[in-house]
């Protein structure tokens, strides 16, 4: 069984492939993603995750500690203090894994998930994926590699849009929205610009729910926020609201009922297409402009698109998909259950990976000012293989001075290494690239010991992805 797991901010995405066949999403129970929610009651150290964690979080509000977007911590020092015990955002994404691990023993209890395809944001700091590695081996979970988010987006779509050369990708989910200018030269995936909001299908949702709200206090002739209202109500409502907001992606009409609101009593509000468009063109418009000016950022014009991939939860939205339809020009590709595409992606990718090729060429600057390369651009990314190389000291000195540049004359980092102060004394330095997709830089003098050894590292390795040439033909789980 292959895996491949699309960690959101707001909601998490796993899929499994089995015997290259046959495919399985791993539902929240309700036919969604699973959400990326951790709530931990200080009382009993208990821990809730998924789709009912996330109806109730407002109830549990009061008694327990609510941590959402933990993806946004991973890398940083943040942590909480919950029963004397301190949680790290590594322990708190851990019990996200954990959740997805047991959405798949529900659905089969002989298959356990041990390793996965992980995609992140293009961008996602090299820190932030140490943190999220970690976090998956905490959950037993071991990640073969990370992924991009467009690039696996786009390698499970390829059949439909990969003969264009340069695509949109356009990820609307639960919480962000992330959006790319990729350009594809035969599977081979650079992206050329990347913007983001945070905004979402959440944000949507509590638009409504404020909205619904008013209607009926306004009807009832009282004065009382929605924050105010008891937290099982604010919930409910919050939960109608989202169904509401999914039915009007092909209904014109539906129903927001409620039996018990609160101390309100029976609730049940119409709301209508044009209501509902008018309520979130604000969101709309925001969304497009961030598209756009990722074209502008990236020096493109819509033309020059071939098509724009449509993926995420929130991109179903008709009032967001109509403005896209007069603005794009029908640029636009919706793949059927669009907030799966990235896990499928990643879990093809897990049976039949591409790799990771330099987009830039590393070297050092001699003593006569020469560049001399240490990996080259189009070079594939070999995790973890050293490569060994040997300079010599041209002055009697204490410290040898290694500048790091690209072929472009840019300065990247320095690394001073410690010397015995010889003329022609052998400096040994080896090069990688970790499975973090960090460079590392390791150097001695032969005369000293290998305590005085001195490292160098690089997080910001521009590379591209090469696609497998041949796409697995997989079916949907029945």
């Amino acid at each position: 069984m292959d895996f491949g797991i699309d960690f959101g901010t707001t909601n998490s995405a796993c899929v499994g492939i089995q015997q290259k066949k046959r495919l399985i999403k791993y539902t929240d129970g309700y036919d969604n993603p699973f959400p990326s929610i951790v709530i931990i009651d200080p009382a009993t150290g208990q821990v809730f995750c998924g789709r009912e964690a996330w109806r109730n979080r407002e109830s549990l509000r009061e008694s327990c500690e609510i941590i959402t977007s933990v993806k946004n911590y991973l890398g940083t020092d943040m942590t909480w203090k919950i029963k004397g015990r301190q949680w790290t955002s590594e322990m708190v994404a851990a019990e996200v894994f954990k959740g997805l691990k047991q959405q798949i023993k529900k659905r089969s209890k002989v298959v356990d998930i041990k390793e996965a395809v992980v995609a992140v944001p293009v961008g996602f700091a090299p820190e932030k994926k140490a943190a999220l590695r970690n976090a998956a081996r905490l959950a037993d979970i071991e990640i073969k590699s990370f992924i991009s988010e467009p690039a696996s987006a786009l390698f499970c779509n390829y059949a439909e849009v990969g003969h264009h050369s340069r695509v949109g990708v356009f990820d609307w989910g639960g919480g962000t929205l992330d959006v790319a200018i990729v350009e594809n030269r035969n599977g081979r995936i650079n992206e050329l610009a990347t913007a983001g909001l945070k905004l979402g299908g959440d944000d949507i949702d509590r638009k409504l729910a404020e909205w619904a709200h008013c209607q009926i206090i306004n009807e009832k002739g009282l004065k009382i926020a929605f924050e105010q209202m008891p937290a099982e109500a604010q919930d409910e409502l919050l939960a109608k609201c989202e169904v509401a907001k999914k039915e009007l992606a092909t209904e014109d009409l539906t129903n927001i009922q409620i039996w018990k609101y609160g101390e309100l009593g029976e609730v049940n509000l119409i709301l209508d297409i044009d209501t509902f468009s008018s309520l979130i063109d604000p969101e709309v418009i925001k969304a497009i402009e961030c598209f756009e000016k990722c074209l502008h950022k990236g020096r493109i014009s819509l033309d020059e698109l071939g098509c724009i991939l449509m993926i995420g939860g929130s991109v179903n939205l008709r009032p967001f998909s109509r403005q896209v339809r007069l603005r794009w020009k029908g640029r636009e590709f919706y793949p059927p259950e669009s907030d799966w595409s990235v896990a499928k992606g990643a879990a093809s990718l897990s049976i039949q990976p591409g790799d990771y090729r330099l987009a830039q060429t590393i070297g050092v600057v001699m003593s006569d000012g020469s560049f001399y390369s240490l990996m080259k651009e189009n070079d594939p990314v070999t995790y973890n293989c050293p490569v060994s190389n040997t300079f010599a000291l041209v002055e009697e000195a204490a410290t040898a001075h290694f500048v790091f540049m690209d072929d472009q004359g840019t300065t990247l980092g320095n690394l001073q290494v410690p010397a015995f102060g010889f003329f022609r004394e052998k400096i040994d330095l080896q090069t990688s690239i970790d499975n973090n997709l960090i460079f590392h830089a390791l150097a001695r003098s032969r005369n000293r010991s290998s305590k005085l050894e001195k490292c160098w590292s690089y997080g910001n390795v521009r590379l591209n992805y090469q696609l497998p040439v041949i796409g697995l033909k997989v079916v949907n789980d029945a």
